[in-house]
């Protein structure tokens, strides 16, 4: 008998996989980045079906096989980010794409998953495209230092951990989002990823 297991998670990518199933990447609170099978998942009659697009958050509910994930339930499934308009959007997948990156295994790390759950949900809800490339720039600053990819320095350490919703911490971001950008991008050169 295999255990079951449920955790909140977030689809960053899928793909289809045979004829009816569906290979997810999800980004999960208590389990980390795993991949994992639906099988019969891409059916008309299929109840998974909706909870597998990329940016969906929901519960799911995954059991542990001799080698592979199979995701067996999804519930509260929040479609939100998806109705995003399309730069957000786009930044939302430059965001997915980089974790994909940077990410190699399954580790817990319940503090990333909040900051990228958290982060992609202030982006969607930024009030202009501005604040929107700030709070981008936030999480991918905090995805790097969750990471061990960016030193936390004295400069950057309010950075690190205020509120995604303080305005202040998005026109700090502003104000300093050439210097932070040479930061990430001097980060991803070293990591060699």
């Amino acid at each position: 008998m295999y255990k079951k297991f449920l955790t909140e998670g977030l689809v960053l990518g899928k793909r289809g996989v045979g004829e009816a199933n569906v290979s997810v990447i999800l980004l999960t609170k208590e389990l980390g980045l795993l991949r994992a099978t639906a099988r019969s998942a891409r059916r008309e009659a299929s109840k998974l079906r909706y909870g597998l697009e990329p940016l969906t958050c929901a519960k799911f509910s995954l059991v542990r096989g001799k080698h592979e994930w199979r995701l067996v339930g999804v519930s509260e499934a929040d479609r939100t980010l998806l109705t995003s308009p399309l730069p957000r959007k786009q930044a939302l997948g430059r965001i997915s794409r980089l974790l994909l990156r940077l990410i190699q295994g399954e580790e817990i790390n319940t503090m990333l998953y909040k900051d990228v759950v958290e982060g992609f949900f202030a982006l969607t809800s930024a009030q202009s495209e501005g604040d929107a490339a700030s709070v981008e720039c936030i999480v991918v600053l905090r995805i790097l230092s969750r990471l061990g990819y960016l030193s936390q320095t004295k400069e950057i350490a309010h950075f690190l951990e205020g509120d995604f919703s303080s305005l202040r911490l998005t026109a700090q971001a502003a104000t300093y989002r050439a210097h932070l950008v040479r930061l990430i991008n001097d980060s991803l050169s070293a990591s060699g990823l």
